[in-house]
């Protein structure tokens, strides 16, 4: 049999140190693994941190400019208020009594220009010769009635004889928003 009953233990020995020894290594292991995860979850919340405060930074500025917006809205909301007011008082100073129409003027080859000069939209109800007889010397080629703008042109064409020159032109119009309806004739002169 086995001369020395304590053979055996130094193997075994040695099989156990080994298994202690991994032990302590794996342990190492796991404890700085532990300690680098810490480390790293603590820049990560600090990190978090400072982006938390640069968002509320910027929220702060976000609302700071909403507000001002807001500010420029109703600022600009009185601005149109008033200028609406303006222009009512405006549209009082120009009564309905003042006739919108300028003198015409050529504008060349037989046309002839008649300008819109009130602060005012005026409908056009008709365009004619004032002399019936002339009538076919005149010629409008637009639809009526029409809107005519503030500073806006109606054009027409005019065609003169030598017997009975260019035809004086006999404007139907009325202010928009009024029904009464008025007649403004105009001389073509070249």
């Amino acid at each position: 049999m086995n001369a020395n009953p304590w053979a055996w233990t130094l193997p075994t020995t040695l099989v156990v140190i080994g298994w202690v020894v991994s032990l302590l290594i794996a342990a190492a292991g796991w404890w700085q693994a532990s300690k680098k995860d810490k480390a790293n979850a603590a820049a990560a919340r600090e990190k978090a941190e400072a982006d938390a405060r640069q968002a509320d930074r910027m929220n702060a500025i976000l609302r700071s400019r909403l507000e001002a917006a807001q500010e420029s809205v109703k600022a600009l909301e009185a601005q149109v208020t008033q200028l609406q007011e303006a222009n009512r008082i405006a549209a009082e100073a120009n009564p309905f009594s003042v006739i919108p129409w300028s003198d015409a003027e050529s504008v060349g080859h037989g046309e002839f220009a008649v300008r819109n000069k009130s602060a005012r939209d005026v409908i056009v109800t008709s365009v004619t010769a004032t002399d019936e007889r002339l009538s076919t010397l005149l010629y409008f080629d637009g639809d009526t009635p029409f809107v005519c703008k503030p500073n806006d042109l109606l054009v027409y064409v005019a065609i003169g004889t030598f017997q009975t020159g260019t035809p004086d032109v006999s404007i139907g119009w009325r202010w928009d928003g009024s029904d009464e309806e008025h007649v403004t004739v105009r001389k073509n002169i070249k």
